[in-house]
């Protein structure tokens, strides 16, 4: 597939889905017709995970060329037991290329600096200076992607 890539970084919890689906859906919207973006990469390890899954779900409704693919650290049991319902979900699967040394606690982590490397952009839901969604964001600003924080769109409005 020629286009770009934006993968998805955020809070496991999200507590204001509506507004910030709103936004999602837009700038997710705005990168397929104005940046060439035509894969979404993204995780499967909270609610905001699962947002942004869900509005690219929606639009390609409307935009028959784009592509949803979730990126995992391992295989779980979870993704081997439903595998038929992931791929209805997803248009692919991807582990991520980390190494098979790296501890457990840090397997999520490298698996979003992973989607990070591959991507030119990223959409992340980031309010907080702590936990694994900032350290993305703060990787992928080291990386010098393109970045939207649905958290700065929704307190500029």
């Amino acid at each position: 597939m020629t286009g770009k890539i934006c993968c998805f970084a955020g809070h496991s919890e999200v507590y204001d889905t509506k507004a910030v689906s709103a936004v999602l859906k837009d700038k997710i919207e705005y990168l397929i017709l104005n940046e060439n973006v035509k894969e979404f990469w993204a995780g499967n390890y909270g609610q905001f995970d699962m947002l942004a899954a869900k509005c690219v779900r929606e639009l390609k409704n409307k935009y028959k060329d784009i592509e949803l693919i979730l990126v995992i650290p391992y295989i779980t049991k979870e993704i081997n037991e439903y595998k038929e319902q992931y791929y209805a979900e997803y248009d692919e699967i991807i582990m991520a290329d980390i190494p098979l040394s790296t501890p457990n606690r840090l397997k999520i982590l490298k698996c979003n600096e992973y989607m990070v490397r591959e991507s030119e952009y990223m959409i992340c839901y980031v309010k907080y200076s702590w936990g694994g969604a900032a350290k993305t964001l703060n990787y992928a600003k080291k990386m010098k992607l393109n970045i939207i924080n649905i958290n700065d769109v929704i307190k500029s409005k």
